[in-house]
């Protein structure tokens, strides 16, 4: 008997083995199916043609649609397809299935993808793009063409999202002769979307933009330039915080204009996450909002005033060949600030924060428009004169800029040279 029990217990450890991968082909069809449900959406649909299934292998094709109709026209405009067949190999592994895909109704075009998607749906997937150059149409005569290109991440059933991608070098070929070349683009980030805003971290760089004319002399040259994007939600407070990074190492623009070590910090604080992305999506599915959004629109902007924020300039400097400017200030609307959408006039003296700049000798000297203001505000003592240059400090209260000797203005008047047109312009 007790032999009859253990060739019992080989023989159904043999028969789990030899159905192992009858069920591990089983689990990825749903897996991959599901996955493919869930990327249905307004711009792009997805739907399986085909999947058969077999023991160790299956073969499966999917189909990609984009249903936006301002992208579908554009592309078609272009000549560019607006529809994707992609064929899939599959391999069953013991917990994974690994997967090669290539586009059916494009041969030529050399995008290839590597799949490692586990038995929880998570997967890692790592895209190789050959050389590859595009011809514009009647309409549009511009060549385009880029170099071996690659990009590698995660996937999670949870949303989660990684990538890092690196393209070596792009090159735009206008019909008048003039080029645009794009060298080590670079792009990565890891997050999560949520209410179609992201939560995570994104990151784009490059180490030189150029225009060219038909002599190939530069005519507008970008050298080393990165933007960071970084976002986390305090779920106990249900508050965003948004951080916006720039530098650039050196512009060059027509008629020997140069800028060089700019930097920009700009940040959003402490934003009711209900009304930020109430609004983040509303201005997603209309960049042109219509009186129609009033109604939706009131209400979220209250409840965002009425929690109150923060809005940042944590750090800009930059340098011209003519001086340095420097600043940071901070504008908080304080929690109760109740009553906007119907009054905006109330916005402005709830404002608190605090502002401080700095231009150097240099800069003023090289803008006599410029230099007179400020020697007005030396007198007024709104401004010091240092050894460098000249730095404003000012605290913002009710609205309201304080200065160090007790001075006060009215912090709309900052904004009133650039709401009024200049008398007798031409």
């Amino acid at each position: 008997m007790h032999q009859l029990k253990k060739m019992a217990a080989i023989g159904g450890a043999v028969a789990l083995v030899l159905c192992w991968p009858f069920a591990v082909g089983h689990i990825g069809q749903k897996v991959i199916e599901d996955g493919i449900e869930h990327l249905d959406s307004d711009t792009v649909s997805a739907e399986v043609v085909r999947y058969d299934r077999g023991y160790l292998s299956s073969q499966v094709e999917t189909r990609y649609r984009v249903n936006d109709p301002v992208l579908k026209e554009q592309l078609e405009l272009d000549g560019l397809p607006t529809d994707f067949v992609v064929a899939s190999d599959i391999q069953h592994g013991l917990f994974s299935l690994s997967a090669e895909s290539v586009m059916v109704n494009y041969p030529d075009f050399p995008l290839l993808l590597n799949t490692v998607t586990q038995l929880n749906g998570n997967t890692d997937y790592d895209f190789t793009l050959g050389s590859w150059s595009y011809q514009g149409n009647e309409s549009q005569n511009v060549d385009f063409s880029i170099s071996p290109a690659s990009a590698s991440g995660t996937v999670t059933v949870l949303g989660q999202v990684s990538i890092d991608a690196t393209i070596p070098s792009i090159q735009l070929d206008f019909e008048n002769g003039e080029q645009l070349l794009v060298s080590d683009l670079s792009i990565s980030g890891d997050g999560k979307k949520e209410q179609g805003f992201w939560l995570g971290e994104q990151q784009a760089s490059m180490k030189n933009f150029r225009i060219v004319n038909q002599q190939h002399t530069s005519i507008f040259d970008i050298d080393t330039a990165s933007y960071t994007f970084k976002s986390t939600l305090d779920t106990e407070l249900d508050r965003i915080d948004t951080q916006h990074l720039f530098d650039l190492k050196a512009l060059t623009y027509p008629e020997g204009g140069e800028l060089s070590d700019l930097k920009v910090d700009f940040s959003l604080e402490s934003l009711d996450r209900t009304a930020f992305e109430g609004l983040v999506g509303i201005y997603q599915s209309n960049p042109s909002l219509q009186h129609a959004d009033i109604n939706t629109l009131a209400p979220l902007i209250e409840t965002l005033f009425a929690r109150g924020f923060k809005v940042a300039m944590n750090d800009m400097h930059f340098t011209l060949q003519d001086g340095e400017f420097k600043s940071k200030w901070l504008v908080e609307i304080p929690e109760g600030t109740t009553n906007v959408s119907k009054d905006p006039s109330l916005i402005m003296p709830a404002l608190t924060g605090n502002m401080d700049a700095y231009m150097s000798n240099a800069m003023i000297a090289s803008h006599p428009m410029l230099s007179q203001g400020v020697d007005e505000l030396v007198v007024m003592e709104m401004i010091e004169q240092q050894e460098s240059g000249y730095q404003l400090k000012a605290d913002i209260e009710n609205g309201q800029l304080m200065f160090g000797n007790g001075q006060k203005i009215p912090l709309l008047a900052l904004f009133l040279p650039l709401m009024m047109g200049q008398p007798g312009a031409q």
